[in-house]
């Protein structure tokens, strides 16, 4: 099957990005690929992260970005 025609199932991942404060443990961004299954987000970085584990998601890369702010990747 031709995945590049339109109508064909799509066969990828959602990803998930959340970015938190490293000193106050609250989410500061968060971004979704389009269409991904998501729970309402909690002010709490380690609750919200906990939830997206919960259905399903798992941790694909975590980093640190240059103003301190720690980044996880999630992907279901």
């Amino acid at each position: 099957m031709n995945r590049d025609q339109i109508g064909t199932a799509w066969s990828g991942k959602h990803v998930v990005l959340i970015r938190c404060s490293q000193n106050t443990n609250k989410v500061t961004s968060f971004f979704q690929s389009l269409h991904a299954p998501v729970e309402p987000l909690h002010p709490l970085c380690t609750e919200s992260l906990s939830t997206f584990l919960s259905i399903g998601y798992s941790i694909s890369f975590v980093h640190t970005l240059p103003d301190g702010t720690i980044e996880y990747i999630l992907t279901k």
